[in-house]
């Protein structure tokens, strides 16, 4: 009874919170969302994320690097080497990408958006997980202690994965595809 009370009133907090948003996928809800903090972000966008093959997503961190907008991407590795990954493409057009050199797996699904707002959830940033798969994703929308938590992982996560490592997995990936 306490459980399903605490779970009841945790619920309610969360709805009637303006500075949070739940999305679910398939479903346009949760990249749209993303590309709306994308377009809006004024200093800085900071991404931990699984997978990247969303065209629309990555237009929209073109349109943020080409009006100065600092970014810092953190991908995993055998996720950017997939046929449909566009992280070579984002590293070779001069995006500030790293693949993950530190840890196992980059299995996070998270950004940070000018160090207030942030996107976390299963969601992957691909065109199937807004079409076909059943995912989620959650916004917050203003800044808190669970933002700069964020910000301070996605720190962690950039200091310990080299650009020595990870510009040589890179430029390595971008020679195979090349000669493919």
């Amino acid at each position: 009874m306490l459980l399903r009370t605490l779970v009841l009133f945790t619920m309610i907090f969360i709805a009637g919170c303006d500075e949070t948003e739940v999305r679910f996928t398939p479903s346009a809800e949760c990249e749209q969302g993303i590309i709306k903090l994308i377009d809006t972000a004024d200093t800085s966008i900071d991404a931990a994320v699984y997978s990247i093959s969303n065209d629309n997503i990555v237009n929209a961190l073109y349109r943020a690097h080409n009006r100065g907008v600092k970014l810092r991407i953190l991908t995993d590795r055998l996720q950017a080497s997939g046929k449909y990954s566009k992280v070579p493409e984002m590293y070779k057009s001069g995006l500030n990408v790293k693949v993950n050199t530190a840890n196992k797996i980059e299995h996070n699904k998270f950004a940070v958006f000018d160090g207030a707002k942030v996107v976390t959830g299963s969601y992957n940033w691909t065109t199937s997980a807004t079409k076909s798969n059943s995912e989620n994703c959650l916004f917050i929308l203003q800044k808190s202690d669970s933002v700069a938590d964020y910000q301070d992982r996605f720190n962690e996560l950039w200091q310990k994965n080299s650009y020595v490592k990870s510009d040589k997995w890179l430029k390595k990936r971008l020679e195979k595809q090349f000669q493919e």
